[in-house]
């Protein structure tokens, strides 16, 4: 007897563990009247394609019409996507895909690597707004482990903070932005945002005032604009502005590792955090940097 291709027996043909056989089938019927290339197939064609029999595939392809997931011409006798599937892909596509992967990618990346790490959201076109934020159980019982980021806090696009939203912008939007740094510190910005958009994250060196420079420098709209530029020219130029690499030798220390999640435009739309706060070897550094990008790397392909 002749067996069509996904109805074989499980004796002449092993199957995945766990796999199931019933949903392998609606799923290949869906994927194949959901190619833009197909208007629509009658069943023989769909049978010929999926390698279904003709039994099988009619009434799958009758609870589907049934639940409105697939349409019946009844003029042509074929079948293509009805309402019911467009309608719960649009509200897929509205959902908030970024928000569910991006809290379910720091939560992994927090139990791996054992540190707090946060995710950070474009919410304006000069700031961002901490969205998300996982912290191992074992910090959660020593008060506040994460006294760098809050849930909800807004921080500003001011140079030197936030590079990694910056460091993949136009020329002129990165000329805008360095042009907001004091003098002194613009050759190193250039160049530390060309680093970044190298190797993929940006790196915040630790200094004891990290946490008040950060405070002050998201609190500056509520300054008079003469207060404001002196003040946030003061913080910049008190600041060492990331780790260029040939400074990432022996023992360095890091507040945060923050890697960009670009959307299908590839502009970046929010960024994966990792929180070391610590002293540790550049190697080290380094292993948790690269886990943090390939985090971040991996939400930015399902936004594509």
């Amino acid at each position: 007897m002749t067996q069509t291709v996904g109805e074989s027996s499980g004796a002449s043909q092993p199957s995945r563990a766990g796999a199931s056989p019933p949903t392998a089938r609606v799923i290949s019927i869906i994927e194949l009247l959901a190619d833009p290339a197909r208007q629509s197939m009658t069943l023989a064609e769909i049978v010929r394609q999926i390698g279904l029999s003709r039994a099988t595939a009619h009434a799958i392809v009758g609870e589907l019409v049934e639940r409105g997931w697939l349409f019946r011409d009844p003029a042509s006798n074929t079948y293509g996507i009805g309402p019911g599937f467009v309608a719960l892909a649009r509200s897929a596509d509205n959902a908030d895909h970024l928000s569910r992967w991006a809290a379910t990618a720091a939560r992994a990346l927090s139990d791996r690597l054992s540190i707090p790490c946060f995710v950070a959201r474009r919410t304006a076109h000069d700031s961002i707004t901490v969205a998300e934020h996982a912290v191992p159980d074992h910090l959660t019982d020593g008060g506040d482990a994460s006294p760098w980021f809050r849930h909800g806090q807004r921080i500003r696009l001011r140079p030197p903070i936030c590079r990694e939203f910056v460091a993949w912008e136009s020329a002129e939007a990165r000329a805008d932005w360095i042009a907001q740094a004091p003098e002194p510190t613009r050759t190193r910005l250039r160049v530390v945002l060309d680093v970044i958009a190298e190797r993929g994250y940006s790196i915040e060196r630790m200094t004891d005032d990290h946490v008040a420079m950060v405070d002050a420098l998201s609190s500056l709209d509520t300054m008079s604009d003469g207060l404001r530029a002196k003040v946030g020219d003061l913080l910049t130029e008190l600041s060492v502005i990331d780790y260029l690499p040939d400074e990432l030798t022996g023992d360095v220390a890091a507040v945060t590792i923050g890697a960009p999640i670009r959307d299908a435009n590839r502009g970046v739309v929010a960024s994966i955090v990792a929180c070391p706060n610590t002293t540790m070897p550049a190697a080290e550094l380094t292993a948790i940097a690269e886990a943090t990008r390939a985090a971040a790397d991996r939400i930015s392909e399902q936004l594509r």
